[in-house]
């Protein structure tokens, strides 16, 4: 359309028409209404439920599992034969890539090991994991302490099982457990640690085999001063994957044997729900207007019929057929505009009762039940606004274009 057919569609005159043909229909207006305003919502609350979801996996995921990003061998990401030790460095290495990054405001290293954990009883395998309780203190945001506390000195002989862990092993804060493993020099050594608390970070892949004790008695058991990954904290969350490229870069030219990756590199089970959500939203949005597509065609085709009389008698009077065409387009436009609207305030008002609701449900894969939450997202109502505009002005145009192209004497017809 060119400037002077907008200007045309959009005249006041053509406005006041659009809505004398709307309030004419009004049970079909407002099922119209209702369908647009149905498919905006439904759209609005997929988008803030997979947001919601995949919010909770990138907190956990970078600020618990991984952490902002790691660095390490390139051995200990894909490990083979070799020694142990060969997969391990000190935390020095760093201090260069560190001084040149000052955006990283934070280096603290990680350690673990599989081995044998016993309560006298039982004895299961499980994967223990140092922690820098001072290079990590925002560690525990991401898990919910379900017993006891987390441990707050580095050298204490203290740690947290997972809660399916704790479980199977029927122990609780203040028990006595023991663990066994081979030093990184294949010494058999063993040491009796305290739990002091029992945690939840909601993945099952982690509440049921991880127990985290502080960096310094992981230390003490492999018999090593070093680490096996450098988990890096930066000033603002996104400067990670920003940098990664320039770290890995600096890493290569210093002739190191280290090699960084992000969280979202490491992070399988966010990559993997954010491409199924992606998937998921793509054929709901398919769906749902599909079903407006077809409602709009439908009822723009009986106002045609019904209208066919007034038609004839506008072209009569010389309309051109793209002004017939703007004038159906301008009505459904304004049908959709309300629409969007109403779905829009609908999506927001069911999301705050859900809200208050409470309600509390399950998830494949969480090993602890939570509340459901959506986010409402203004990006996901305006992209929901503009699916519905588009396909309402193209459900439009097709029967709007056959009566514009009707015979005119053939239209005066029906007045008769």
């Amino acid at each position: 359309m060119n400037s002077m057919t907008l200007k045309k569609m959009f005249s006041r005159m053509r406005f006041k028409i659009a809505l004398r043909s709307i309030t004419r229909h009004r049970l079909r207006s407002l099922l119209s209404i209702s369908m647009i305003a149905g498919a905006v919502s439904s759209i609005i609350l997929f988008h803030g439920l997979s947001d919601f979801v995949l919010q909770s996996l990138k907190f956990i995921a970078a600020e618990n599992q991984f952490g902002n990003m790691q660095v390490a061998k390139e051995k200990y990401w894909a490990p083979g034969k070799e020694s142990r030790k060969l997969r391990m460095f000190n935390l020095d290495e760093l201090n260069k890539m560190r001084e040149s990054h000052p955006e990283v405001i934070k280096v603290s290293g990680r350690l673990s090991f599989f081995g044998l954990v016993s309560n006298g009883d039982l004895s299961i395998g499980g994967r223990v994991i140092g922690i820098d309780t001072v290079g990590e203190p925002n560690f525990t945001k991401s898990m919910r302490i379900m017993a006891g506390q987390f441990f707050t000195d580095n050298n204490a002989k203290e740690g947290m099982v997972g809660q399916l862990l704790a479980k199977q092993m029927n122990v609780k804060p203040g028990d006595n457990i023991t663990v066994l493993t081979n030093t990184v020099d294949g010494v058999m050594n063993a040491m009796d640690i305290t739990v002091s608390g029992i945690f939840s970070a909601g993945i099952d892949e982690i509440d049921s085999q991880i127990i985290y004790i502080p960096l310094g008695l992981t230390q003490k058991i492999l018999d090593t001063p070093n680490v096996d990954i450098a988990v890096l904290k930066f000033a603002k969350f996104p400067q990670a994957e920003s940098s990664a490229l320039k770290i890995n870069r600096e890493l290569k030219t210093g002739n190191t044997l280290l090699r960084a990756r992000t969280w979202r590199d490491l992070a399988v089970l966010f990559r993997q729900c954010e491409q199924f959500y992606g998937v998921q939203n793509r054929l709901i949005e398919g769906i749902l207007l599909a079903l407006m597509f077809l409602g709009i065609l439908n009822s723009v085709s009986m106002t045609v019929v019904e209208r066919t009389g007034e038609i004839g008698t506008l072209r009569s009077f010389g309309e051109s057929r793209s002004d017939i065409i703007c004038q159906f387009v301008l009505e459904s436009l304004v049908l959709t505009i309300l629409g969007t609207i109403v779905g829009t305030i609908a999506s927001y008002t069911i999301i705050q009762i859900i809200h208050i609701s409470k309600i509390v449900t399950e998830m494949p894969g969480v090993s602890v039940p939570f509340t459901l939450h959506i986010n409402f997202l203004f990006s996901s109502a305006l992209y929901a606004s503009f699916l519905a505009l588009v396909t309402a002005v193209i459900a439009t145009y097709i029967p709007a274009k056959r009566a514009a192209h009707m015979n005119i004497v053939d239209a005066l017809r029906k007045n008769i």
